[in-house]
């Protein structure tokens, strides 16, 4: 049930809340839940979510428990003295959180696969792979185990999952979510945010995850202005659906535009010279880890943890200061402009078949990052909007406009 439909029955006395709580617990199981959580069941405050269940991502702190990250490595690690303020956030607006869920280990992928733990397969796309790195979290809500989950989003790991999935996937501006409790991946990028089978319910998500008062979901009443990034490289499939897309929403009498962004090209041709902010962060978070215990943990993730080995001190200051020149210009250009629209991904979702070898998953996953990875760089908001079976319609808009966005997506959902 949506987030309001549950609410208005507890009010009526048609459902109970431990009860429909407990039900869904009980459908809490893998590979989609890593652990359950009964211990955050209940009891319950009186607030926005009052009795609405959840499920977070395996890498927020649950207070007596470790937080494993999708780790084996992790997992055997100290107990969390306190929640991650996220789960505060949720537990304080009457949540409960049924449990945390499947992820790539330490969030390193936009593929969604753990050789650690029964492979999650796409709910919506069997064979076809669920997205990360928040893949549990997704697929719960595409499941409909709960209307909504919470993620992380450092390059993408809460809309790829969403886009793959048929989901709204939102990504607030970096820092309006505390990030305290996360086992980091990227401190300076990564960010906390709601995954949900309806604009609404992620809204009301997010409305707690930042703190803000419940309100409700916030609407634009005039034509939207749109630019789209000129160049764009897309499988067929994708582009098909795309510009059905554009043609609805200008037929709605909303105006999109192509653009020349090239602050987009430059952060590509940074990151491939001089490395990408994240595989910097995580090279230094990780790499005694990586080098102590790389045996017993994703070949994979531990390769790309590595790699970033081979960049310097040099790479890593140049890459840094280009994070705060580069969104400034960005966002200036864009002035009189609503948001940038762009698939989320610009190929559906790939087979598990075609990701055998090495070489295939790491190209593959270099595809599947190559939208959603550049707005995290550039620090504002970006919102995926289900489009087409296995497709996503990305909104992204300057940092510090996290309400406004949610009224354009509001806006574009209408039109499509």
């Amino acid at each position: 049930m949506a987030i309001a439909s549950l609410l208005a029955a507890y009010r009526r006395g048609a459902l109970d809340p431990e009860r429909v709580i407990a039900s869904a617990g009980e459908a809490a199981r893998a590979p989609v839940f890593l652990n359950r959580t009964p211990e955050l069941w209940r009891p319950l405050r009186r607030g926005p979510l009052f009795g609405v269940p959840l499920a977070i991502k395996d890498n927020l702190a649950v207070a007596g428990r470790p937080t494993p990250a999708g780790s084996p490595v992790l997992a055997e690690g100290e107990p969390a003295r306190r929640h991650a303020a996220a789960l505060e956030r949720l537990l304080e607006a009457g949540a409960a959180i049924l449990g945390r869920t499947h992820m790539t280990e330490l969030a390193y992928s936009g593929l969604g696969l753990n050789p650690h733990h029964p492979r999650l397969e796409n709910p919506r796309w069997p064979g076809r792979v669920p997205g990360g790195s928040s893949s549990g979290s997704a697929a719960a809500a595409a499941m409909g185990t709960v209307p909504a989950a919470v993620g992380t989003d450092t390059g993408g790991s809460v809309r790829i999952p969403a886009a793959f999935q048929g989901l709204f996937g939102f990504k607030p501006t970096n820092g309006l979510v505390p990030t305290r409790g996360v086992v980091p991946l990227s401190p300076t990028l990564d960010t906390v945010g709601p995954i949900a089978a309806s604009l609404e319910d992620a809204w009301r998500v997010f409305l707690a995850l930042a703190g803000w008062r419940d309100a409700p979901l916030p609407a634009i009443e005039r034509p939207l202005r749109l630019a789209v990034p000129r160049g764009l490289r897309l499988a067929p499939e994708v582009a098909e659906a795309f510009q059905g897309a554009v043609g609805r929403l200008v037929r709605a009498g909303h105006r999109v535009e192509e653009a020349e962004l090239p602050e987009l090209d430059e952060i590509r041709r940074l990151y491939r010279a001089h490395g990408a902010l994240a595989a910097h962060e995580a090279f230094r978070l990780y790499r005694d880890l990586v080098e102590r215990e790389g045996d017993r943990m994703d070949p994979r993730v531990a390769a790309r943890i590595l790699a970033a080995g081979r960049f310097t001190e040099d790479d890593f200051a140049l890459v840094r200061q280009a994070h705060e020149r580069l969104p400034v210009v960005f966002w200036r250009r864009l002035l009189g402009v609503d948001a940038v629209a762009l698939p989320t991904v610009p190929v559906p979702p790939p087979r598990f078949a075609d990701l055998a070898e090495d070489e295939a998953y790491f190209r593959t996953n270099a595809r599947v990052l190559a939208h959603t990875m550049p707005f995290n760089f550039l620090k504002g908001p970006a919102i995926s909007l289900p489009l087409a079976p296995g497709q996503g319609l990305m909104l992204a808009a300057p940092p510090g406009s996290d309400r406004q966005l949610f009224a354009l997506a509001r806006a574009v959902e209408a039109a499509l």
